[in-house]
């Protein structure tokens, strides 16, 4: 019996390590997860660190020219790795390959392998043959892998919290977005087999928030039954035994109808947060980014929004320095900024994306007036963040729990159903002596304090089980 666990053993020391480094969104980070959950573990183990691995996998993000830098540089980071006998394998996956793979394939010789965003399923295939020296590309002109249920994830994030793409790609025209190039039209899962992995995500893996992604979660079953079916997954997914909240991200604004808010509105599982980018608040630029709404008709949803759902908390994003965009359109958009109160928000400079209708616009902005702009408007938003974390002092939260302050330890670091992962605040809860919080667990807290994004509390009770 010995001698056979250590044959068992030594066969297993003889696996090729494998390491993955994940950049950019949330979409990305599940494509990850899918791809250590496609490696075939006779021959493949997963590594702790990417940079002390056999084989370097990184997943790129192209979103913008912020995200194309960054992917470019970790790459080259991990080329000096390989060249240092650090790692001895390199393979660059997702969005930016898919963009540009015969660039990359110029002027990146230390890759081994390049992986487009539609051929995920072929990455075994392609290891094969880097671990046997061989320089490989395999990109398909079918961008975007459209997974199922019965592909097993290995989790990037706490068990606690898991995201749940429900879609690939994206239809709608947007101006100044290149996104559908790279990830193809929108698809959408089968409603039932996203309930499945929620199902399994839950009761087998131990999921308390479920954070449902994709490029455009309201069109959600437009494209394979014709009509929008995200109200039908959520009033399924509430049903889970076990999951405590459900946040939705990247909802589409001209898709945000009565039904998906009465459902929002109604449900107990579903938070009251919505990731809704709005873009821009100016009639003549969202006519030009192709967004399919107006500022009309932008007043009249946040207005439903707030009557229906009063305290709901809206997450939107805006894009300053877009073609066109003169002193008094970034006046009206910060106006509207004053106005809406947003409680969470995110600016973005345009970005001139080669091969978007928007880069060959006329009255392209200067970075400096871009930079210019961003600040200022982050400032505003600073103020208002503050303002409004000021009027929750005094009020009680749940709080989801991930994590203890080191230079603090009577103080445990959480979010609110006001804060997604990563991009939102976070809640620090102040404990009694000898009290411990563990992580993935939920409490009850008393806002005793607000800055610009977080919150400070005092610990009322913890809510296992609830």
């Amino acid at each position: 019996m010995k001698q056979n666990l250590m044959s068992a053993q030594s066969k297993k020391d003889k696996r090729v390590s494998v390491g993955m480094l994940s950049l950019g969104c949330p979409k990305t980070l599940v494509d990850s997860e899918l791809v250590l959950g496609l490696l075939k573990k006779d021959r493949y183990q997963i590594a702790e660190n990417v940079t002390d691995c056999d084989i370097a996998l990184i997943n790129t993000c192209s979103f913008i020219n912020e995200a194309k830098q960054q992917s470019i540089d970790h790459i080259l980071n991990l080329a000096e790795l390989k060249k240092e006998g650090r790692i001895k394998g390199l393979v660059v996956l997702g969005c930016l390959v898919q963009r540009y793979q015969k660039e990359l394939e110029q002027e990146l010789g230390e890759v081994d392998a390049f992986v487009g965003t539609g051929d995920y399923e072929a990455l075994n295939s392609v290891l094969d043959q880097v671990v046997q020296k061989k320089r490989i590309s395999r990109v398909g002109t079918q961008p975007g892998f459209l997974y199922t249920a019965a592909i097993e994830r290995i989790p990037l994030t706490p068990l606690y919290t898991r995201y749940l793409k429900i879609s690939e790609g994206c239809d709608h025209i947007c101006s100044f977005c290149t996104i559908p190039s790279f990830r193809g039209k929108h698809r959408s899962r089968a409603l039932d087999d996203v309930v499945r992995e929620a199902q399994r995500l839950v009761e087998q893996e131990g999921a308390r928030e479920l954070v449902l992604t994709g490029q455009d979660t309201t069109y959600f079953g437009r494209d394979t039954e014709g009509k929008y079916l995200l109200s039908d997954l959520l009033t399924e997914l509430n049903t889970i035994q076990g999951i405590r909240w459900i946040r939705l991200l990247y909802a589409y604004p001209s898709c945000v109808d009565n039904r998906l808010i009465d459902t929002i509105g109604s449900l107990d599982k579903v938070c009251h947060y919505l990731d809704m980018p709005l873009q821009h608040i100016s009639d003549p630029i969202l006519k030009s980014m192709r967004r399919g709404m107006t500022k009309k008709s932008t007043y009249a949803l946040i207005g439903k929004l707030r009557s229906r759902i009063p305290d709901l908390a809206i997450r939107t994003t805006f894009i300053t320095g877009y073609p066109g965009e003169g002193e008094r359109e970034f006046q009206e958009l910060l106006e509207f900024m004053e106005e809406a109160h947003f409680e969470r928000l995110g600016m973005f400079t345009y970005s001139q994306e080669e091969g978007s209708h928007a880069a060959g616009l006329p009255g392209q902005i200067a970075e400096p007036v871009k930079e210019k702009r961003f600040h200022q408007a982050m400032t505003l938003q600073q103020k208002i963040s503050k303002d409004n974390n000021e009027k929750l002092i005094g009020k009680t939260f749940a709080v989801l729990i991930e994590g203890r302050e080191t230079k603090n330890p009577s103080v445990f670091r959480g979010r609110s159903y006001m804060d997604a992962p990563e991009v939102d605040g976070l809640v620090y809860v102040q404990v009694p002596p000898k009290v411990v919080l563990p992580e993935g667990n939920f409490v009850l807290a008393k806002v005793t304090g607000a800055q610009e994004y977080d919150l400070q509390a005092s610990y009322i009770k913890s809510q296992q089980g609830k």
